[in-house]
């Protein structure tokens, strides 16, 4: 019969830690960015008005107005 080997591997987390819930809000945070230029992107290509929320209001901004960021 063989002995079992010693394997150094990290023990399961089954929670999330602080640090990994900073990274996820930051990654968030990016997603949330490229989506918003990406949204301008495709209503000036299509000549759509961009739906924004400003101030607590919702606005509508005409293709021609919309700023790149």
């Amino acid at each position: 019969m063989t002995k079992p080997h010693q394997v150094n591997e990290p023990q399961p987390s089954y929670g999330p830690s602080v640090s990994d819930a900073k990274s996820d809000m930051a990654g968030a945070q990016a997603a949330m960015h490229r989506a918003a230029q990406r949204a301008r992107q495709i209503a000036q290509q299509t000549g759509t008005d961009l739906i924004v929320a400003r101030a607590g209001h919702v606005v509508r901004i005409s293709p021609g107005k919309i700023e790149a960021k």
